[in-house]
């Protein structure tokens, strides 16, 4: 029984590995499956998919994508795109890299504002410093914490979400995003496999109301769920378990790995990683659908 990992971050968002270097821990600790799915881009496919290819190790390009739900409120949404010519997934003119420019337009007019709360709240931060702490990266909340964080302004960066920039906080400044419905047709549409990320997060009511949201966005061309993530419970990952059964959906895992709280993924020990049994449907269409050679389906 082999370890997986469909969701990790890298440097291209606000992870703190490189693609290269996150393929190269993967490859070592012998992992069956790997995605990187940074926030609202895919710039770092191509520089994994290469190192990937050098390895040997099964890897999936992909993206997180935030979405706005239909029932309101936000989520997450997963999109992978197993087997995908990474040249047209990648072109800007394409209907997903628009789509993605204008997620990230919506975090660019939302950065500066959150800056300027923190201003009001007393904190001697700039716009300047954020954009040097996210060099090429898509610049967002964790690079402004991340700020604090080294001025020694806040404790950590887990501080600053829980009092400042969690939703509903003094700091907090919404912003534009996708519909669902939207994203799940332009997953589709690049030929990708559209996934609900971490389902605890969402706020519902209570599991009946994710049961009819999963419901709405299953009718809509949703492919899976992502059931097993850090701390979802068992009784969370039950229900996942029945919905995939009920509406023919897939199920997916990942850690989640950023690596601020950690600085490499504990792959090597377990202590990251989803059991490849646990979403073997998942694998079996990810493979099926082609390795990637050179950006192109082997």
């Amino acid at each position: 029984m082999g370890l997986c990992d469909f969701h990790t971050h890298s440097t291209v968002s606000d992870g703190r590995l490189t693609p290269t270097e996150l393929v190269d821990e993967a490859s070592r600790c012998r992992l069956e499956g790997f995605a990187i799915s940074d926030h609202d881009t895919l710039a770092g496919v191509k520089e994994a998919a290469a190192r990937s290819l050098e390895l040997g190790l099964f890897y999936v390009p992909a993206v997180e994508l935030s979405v706005d739900l239909h029932t309101g409120g936000s989520a997450h949404l997963l999109g992978y795109f197993p087997g995908a010519d990474l040249s047209m997934l990648c072109d800007s003119s394409s209907e997903i890299q628009r789509a993605l420019q204008y997620v990230v337009d919506g975090r660019n007019s939302r950065n500066p504002a959150i800056v300027k709360k923190f201003q009001e709240l007393g904190f001697d931060i700039t716009m300047e410093d954020v954009l040097a702490e996210a060099g090429d990266a898509v610049v967002g909340r964790p690079h402004i914490a991340s700020v604090l964080v080294k001025k020694g302004l806040v404790g950590s960066s887990e501080e600053v979400f829980n009092r400042y920039l969690g939703s509903g906080k003094p700091a907090y400044v919404d912003r534009k995003r996708l519909g669902d419905y939207r994203a799940i047709e332009i997953v589709r549409q690049a030929g990708g496999l559209p996934v609900l990320a971490h389902p605890k997060y969402i706020q519902v009511e209570n599991l009946r109301g994710l049961g009819a949201l999963v419901s709405s966005l299953a009718d809509s061309g949703l492919a899976g769920l992502e059931a097993y993530y850090p701390d979802q419970g068992g009784t969370m990952i039950s229900f996942l378990e029945d919905a995939a059964v009920k509406h023919d959906l897939l199920l997916t895992g990942g850690s989640d790995f950023h690596g601020i709280k950690h600085p490499l993924p504990g792959w090597c020990d377990g202590s990251f990683g989803v059991d490849t049994d646990r979403i073997n449907s998942f694998m079996k269409v990810c493979i099926s659908r082609g390795r990637i050679t050179n950006g192109k389906i082997e």
